[in-house]
């Protein structure tokens, strides 16, 4: 099933109104499916102008980026939609990792969803990605950049996104092949180098904020809705399939919900499945041992 398939299948757009965050050259949602508002950071001129010969637009390029309905500044989405809230859902792919104040950031979309409304998001899956050899985001770390209010990624996730960021072939992780660190940006000198600038020119630059696994993410989430910090029931959570490299999560707003309960709504998932790499398919287990055997007896 394609992506945008299973997002309809989630949020269930037709006969209600919802707001796509960063839709880009691909939206989730068409006008088509139902009452959308699209909503990014620039107006659509300005986003043309920022993603010009960027490759991830497709064929398309810039002219394929949608009309953008609102957007979104320091106030959030309550701010944007002046009025033309409350709405029954929220979609937004690949978006989450790059908000210095996640809680903040979903705390600040329930406060415009309807009781029972549902927030779709879709997650990278570190494992699979360039993130692949950062730590998982802790509670603690969410926890203070809420408390913090951060507006802007913290020097010490700037410098772990650019130290850590390699390029991964998602084929060869799946098949359970060992990845090489490869840096994309020259690695722990040039990331220290753009920290000093950074903290020199006080310079806001875009980077993955917070990364996950399946099952961190289930971890982290269990943990902070059962400190109430957020009014979410989680309705879903769909672990990566194989192949692939993001997964899926249904927030749905619970505000008569105790916190314990809706801590609870969250699946347990298994860490071997959703948090360790994947193994070698068993053949080559065998022929790897066997290898070892062989150079510990000494056999040419």
């Amino acid at each position: 099933m394609e992506r945008r398939q299973r997002v309809l299948n989630l949020v269930l757009p037709r006969g209600r109104t919802g707001v796509e965050i960063g839709p880009l050259a691909h939206p989730l949602i068409h006008k088509s499916d139902g009452d959308v508002l699209y909503a990014d950071h620039m107006p659509t001129d300005a986003l043309r102008h920022h993603y010009r010969d960027h490759p991830t637009l497709g064929p398309a390029g810039v002219d394929g980026i949608v009309p953008v309905d609102i957007v979104l500044g320091e106030g959030g989405l309550a701010q944007a939609l002046e009025g033309r809230g409350p709405v029954d859902y929220i979609v937004a792919s690949h978006v989450i990792e790059h908000i210095p104040d996640p809680l903040g950031w979903l705390a600040g979309a329930a406060e415009v969803m309807r009781e029972g409304g549902v927030f779709c998001l879709i997650v990278p899956d570190k494992r699979f990605t360039f993130d692949h050899f950062r730590t998982p985001t802790s509670v603690g770390a969410l926890v203070a950049a809420q408390l913090l209010r951060l507006r802007k990624p913290p020097l010490s996730i700037v410098y772990e996104h650019f130290a850590r960021a390699c390029a991964v072939d998602r084929r060869a992780v799946w098949q359970g092949r060992p990845v090489a660190p490869r840096p994309l940006s020259g690695g722990s000198a040039a990331a220290y180098e753009l920290a000093e600038r950074i903290t020199r020119d006080d310079a806001y630059v875009d980077v993955h904020c917070s990364v996950f696994t399946p099952f961190s993410f289930a971890a982290v989430l269990e943990e902070v809705l059962r400190l109430g910090l957020l009014p979410f029931e989680c309705a879903a959570l769909e672990p990566t399939r194989p192949r692939e490299d993001e997964f899926f999560v249904l927030l749905r707003k619970r505000g008569d919900w105790t916190p314990a309960a809706r801590g609870a709504s969250v699946p347990r998932l298994d860490p071997r499945r959703h948090d360790a790499l994947p193994k070698p398919p068993l053949p080559a287990r065998l022929a790897a041992a066997w290898g070892l055997r062989r150079a510990g007896r000494g056999t040419p």
